[in-house]
């Protein structure tokens, strides 16, 4: 009986460890999904101005310094910029430190979770650029204006 009871008990603990993993792996999946899908629109007619305006709008962060950000770590991408940034607001230490954590292979998610910051706020936050670069047309145009105006109600 004990040996029943034991083997439904590992049974059941494998079973909830193996849908955490999973859960965890499907947030993951998400959060460089949505940032690939940012930075594929921001890199469509001529979006990178509008995207890093938007990032700023999202973090806070001005746009002179996430452009220098940029210019160091040019793969990172708008999204990648504005993830370091969030992790950083939370972590309260340097988005470069996230974003060379990344470059140099961490994930996103994993880099999050060391500090203790929801994927859901970043997610959120990735959603909110998104949204606002695939209002842009084909051609690109330059919103901060009319964003700000907005922005100013």
């Amino acid at each position: 009986m004990r040996k029943i009871i034991y083997g439904l008990f590992v049974a059941t603990v494998s079973l909830g460890l193996t849908a955490g993993l999973a859960r965890g792996q499907t947030a993951k999946d998400a959060l460089e999904t949505r940032a690939h899908n940012v930075n594929s629109l921001a890199d469509k007619g001529g979006g990178m101005k509008e995207a890093m305006h938007d990032v700023s709008v999202e973090t806070g962060v001005p746009q002179d310094q996430l452009e220098r950000m940029r210019s160091q770590h040019p793969d990172a991408g708008p999204a990648g910029i504005l993830i370091a940034s969030v992790i950083a607001d939370n972590a309260k230490g340097s988005p470069e430190k996230y974003l060379s954590r990344h470059v140099n292979g961490k994930g996103w998610a994993a880099i999050a979770r060391e500090n203790n910051v929801p994927l859901d706020k970043i997610d959120t936050k990735l959603a909110n650029v998104e949204r606002e670069l695939g209002s842009l047309p084909e051609t690109g145009r330059d919103r901060s204006s009319q964003y700000h105006n907005q922005n100013r109600r």
